[in-house]
């Protein structure tokens, strides 16, 4: 007969006996961490689950990365949506044809956040984006004060 254990919950209740594969089962399915404590074969003894070796190898394997840049097919590229400031400094330059005054300084400012973003976090993306919205913004700034100084000494 193999060993059967019991596990202390987070809620401080007692669950088992359960084999060793069932288990294992527990810990893929994340009910069970290496502090769960665990109680072998009824010991009277709760060890970390980790301090026992059927399960240190279960609790050993590397996590795989969160997110690695090629797992978004190239999205992040095209849409920079880890820099919104990039991502909303391009909208506002592109929109600056609309209402110069109004959008072209936050482009402008949103455009140097978003670079700045870039430079501190290259996986964020967003840097053509970023340039966009300065360019665009800077431009639209410059081209309605100098409408707007047109129509004042032309008054």
């Amino acid at each position: 007969m193999s060993q059967q254990y019991k596990i202390k919950g987070t809620d401080g209740n007692e669950y088992g006996p359960v084999s060793t594969e069932e288990l294992h089962q527990w810990i893929a399915q994340n009910r069970c961490t290496r502090e769960t404590l665990v109680q072998v074969d009824e010991s009277g003894e709760w060890v970390p689950m980790v301090n026992l070796p059927d399960f240190q190898s279960a609790f050993s394997a590397p996590t795989p990365p969160a997110s690695s840049p090629k797992e978004d097919g190239g999205v992040s590229t095209m849409i920079p949506y880890k820099n919104t400031s990039a991502l909303i400094a391009y909208y506002l330059g592109v929109f600056c044809i609309l209402c110069p005054p109004i959008l072209s300084i936050p482009a402008l400012v949103l455009g140097i956040k978003g670079l700045h973003n870039v430079r501190e976090n290259p996986e964020a993306k967003g840097t053509v984006h970023a340039w966009i919205g300065i360019v665009s913004g800077s431009f639209f700034l410059i081209l309605s004060i100098a409408v707007g100084l047109w129509i004042l000494f032309n008054n």
